[in-house]
């Protein structure tokens, strides 16, 4: 143990020391997060490349692991160009936006190499459980979860601190799991990793300097699933991927509501949105620390079960414990954000969900359309005389039109806001935004080739 703790200390001092530059880094110029984009509520521009850092310390990390194990460095190399190539295409994102379909399509390609090299699932199996052959399976189930768990983790990173104490967190349970089934390179591997993220959470706890990025969220979620899987013995699947899914068990539950919400809406399932749990508490006047320190203890009891149930090599008891603890998370979330109390309250809002539904596809075919007319009109005066028609044709109206109105605001980079109006007769002020921001690509395209109204 005396080695994963000089792998711990390692891995803080390292984070420690090159986060401030990093930061300086981005306040030159490089990878800022402006404070008035969609869903940024911060007040000052604040660097998005904390995976630097990161990224850093593990790839130090693994060359004094191979001085330690020479003899094991084949099994290193698919998970050091994983990560590699993970971190470079969040990184990517980070400087310069690629869109959803373009990144998921990045991940597959990278979580394919990655299977090629060697880093697959061949079968699932549990001490009393019996085994399961995936046989052909095999390679889109090591692909699927490759690509789930930084997607789970970056969902979530939408608030200070969140994404960083999970990551330390699931480091610090499957080095364990590593040193107790004497995978010592992996387990040093993820106490260093560890190590690094409580020196990034000095600087990215609540008021933040430094955000992960999409490229830190992708390479902590990549990290966690390569280590569960070279956790396993011999390509078989066992607890180390049940403790990895109980520990996310907080990020899976926030993921799975917002995919049920978006499709149930109508929206894409990767369109954003401000409903995720964390945006909820903060909307009750729930302060960011006390947030982040409860859903702190949210994860460290999913991470004890989680050991639990390796620890017992699959025991009944916790197990059950960590269903009945899934639950009341997923009954809590239920009763209390979603203000579903009575059968009578959820067929309510199905119905009104569901009646919102050709209205939000409606919308999304009109921003479609605007996003084409920036090619086909010549001047800037005639797209916004189309965009005035189209706000019309979804339901905005003038300032001042109805009594009761609600003023939405679409920011991007420091312009000038556009500014609409909508009546709360018809829709609340939440689902107002979120028919707005269909509309934020469109915009953003006018802007580069016009600039402001």
């Amino acid at each position: 143990m005396t080695t994963s703790l000089f792998f711990l200390s390692f891995g803080f001092l390292v984070s420690v020391i090159t986060t401030p530059w990093v930061i300086r880094l981005a306040h030159a110029g490089v990878g800022l997060d402006v404070p008035d984009e969609a869903r940024k509520r911060q007040g000052t521009p604040i660097p998005r490349i904390g995976g630097i850092p990161l990224m850093l310390t593990l790839a130090l990390g693994v060359v004094l692991i191979l001085l330690r194990e020479p003899l094991r460095a084949f099994e290193w190399f698919p998970i050091l160009i994983g990560s590699v190539l993970m971190y470079a295409l969040g990184l990517w994102d980070d400087i310069k936006p690629l869109g959803a379909k373009k990144k998921l399509v990045g991940q597959i390609a990278i979580a394919a190499l990655v299977t090629g090299l060697g880093l697959s699932i061949e079968k699932f199996s549990f001490p009393g459980y019996g085994t399961i052959e995936l046989r052909g399976w095999g390679v889109p189930v090591t692909i699927l979860w490759l690509i789930a768990i930084p997607n789970i983790v970056n969902l979530i990173d939408g608030f200070d601190g969140l994404a960083g104490g999970l990551g330390l967190f699931m480091s610090l349970t499957l080095g364990l799991v590593g040193h107790f089934s004497g995978h010592f390179g992996l387990a040093w591997f993820a106490f260093m990793m560890a190590g690094a993220l409580m020196g990034f959470l000095i600087f990215n706890f609540p008021p933040a300097k430094i955000y992960l990025g999409d490229g830190g969220a992708y390479l902590i979620g990549f990290m966690i699933a390569v280590l569960a899987l070279s956790s396993s013995h011999k390509g078989s699947v066992a607890a180390a991927l049940l403790v990895t899914v109980v520990g996310l068990g907080l990020p899976i539950l926030d993921t799975s509501f917002a995919l049920i919400r978006r499709g149930m809406r109508g929206f894409p399932l990767f369109h954003a949105d401000g409903g995720h749990l964390h945006h909820r508490l903060e909307e009750m006047g729930v302060s960011k620390r006390r947030i982040l320190i409860g859903l702190y203890g949210i994860c460290m009891i999913l991470s004890l079960i989680g050991l639990a149930i390796f620890w017992n090599q699959g025991g009944t008891l916790p197990i059950a414990i960590g269903l009945g603890v899934f639950f009341l998370m997923a009954l809590g979330v239920v009763r209390h954000f979603l203000r579903v109390r009575s059968w009578k309250d959820a067929h309510r809002q199905m119905q009104r969900v569901l009646g919102r539904r050709q209205a939000v596809q409606y919308t999304l075919l009109q921003a479609k359309l605007l996003g084409l007319e920036v090619d086909r009109c010549d001047t800037m005066g005639e797209f916004w005389h189309i965009v005035d028609q189209t706000m019309r044709r979804v339901g905005f109206v003038d300032e001042g039109e109805t009594e009761n109105q609600v003023e939405i605001r679409i920011r991007q980079n420091g312009t000038k806001p556009w500014v609409l109006h909508a009546s709360l007769d018809e829709s609340t002020a939440a689902e107002w935004e979120r028919i707005a921001e269909c509309f934020r690509p469109a915009y953003v395209k006018a802007l580069a080739k016009w600039g402001g109204r």
